[in-house]
């Protein structure tokens, strides 16, 4: 759990399941602004693929909204 400048809690992982090593992953990651911060978040493929992998519940319950957003991304051509 990291607290940015604003006092916002964000939880970061630093081992990813089911993916290349976290440095690997990590140079795929696209550099994001979020609340005046530059954050690294992966493509949506790498998390889809991690989620099955580990298979918990709550990362199940993530699956469709991620394949429904991957789907409507690719047919907008939208990043």
């Amino acid at each position: 759990m990291v607290a940015l400048s604003d006092g916002s809690l964000i939880n970061f992982i630093y081992r990813i399941d089911g993916l290349k090593s976290f440095n690997a992953e990590y140079r795929r990651a696209k550099m994001i602004s979020w609340l005046n911060e530059i954050v690294a978040v992966l493509p949506l493929e790498s998390i889809l693929k991690s989620k099955r992998f580990v298979g918990r519940p709550k990362d199940l319950a993530h699956i469709p909204l991620l394949e429904q957003t991957i789907k409507s991304r690719d047919a907008t051509g939208q990043d």
